[in-house]
């Protein structure tokens, strides 16, 4: 019998309290590594980093995130831009928020099964923003994540 081991390493989870003029998050910079080519990783249930934003304003806010691939003079050092923004999605992306009141997303990484990806380090953004408002307020968020072979192992 065979049995796919996972091993997932958070080595760095660096929380921050980032905020732009009523929204806050903890989902600043998040760094995850050893993802496995050809699989699928939810930040809530695997690392525990569910991405939460919170309306620190005296208003009900209507909020959009986006997933955003970096610019060239965005990208930390020995990172690249996420190849398809497609290999992130988010649990739900659209919602209404109460003044005081966080909202809850997962964040799910899904790297193809192509060797081509192995031993990369990738970067993309997470864009929380308000709509509907004269003066709009935005969050970035930073996700890096590094990848490596699958391993199997037989019992």
């Amino acid at each position: 019998m065979k049995r796919i081991l996972l091993v997932f390493f958070v080595s760095f989870f660096f929380v921050q309290s980032a905020s732009a003029g009523g929204l806050s998050t903890t989902f600043g910079e998040v760094l995850v590594e050893d993802l496995r080519i050809g699989e699928a990783y939810s930040m809530e249930k695997e690392a525990k980093v569910p991405l939460i934003i919170t309306n620190t304003s005296n208003q009900e806010v209507k909020l959009k995130i986006e997933v955003l691939t970096p610019q060239e003079s965005e990208l930390k050092e020995s990172f690249e831009a996420i190849p398809d923004i497609g290999w992130v999605e988010l649990s739900q992306n659209e919602f209404v928020i109460g003044s005081g009141q966080s909202i809850k997303t997962d964040v799910i990484i899904s790297i193809p099964d192509d060797e081509k990806y192995l031993d990369k380090k990738y970067q993309v953004f997470i864009w929380s923003y308000t709509v509907g408002r004269s003066i709009g307020l935005g969050l970035k968020s930073k996700l890096l994540f590094s990848t490596r072979k699958a391993e199997t192992e037989s019992r």
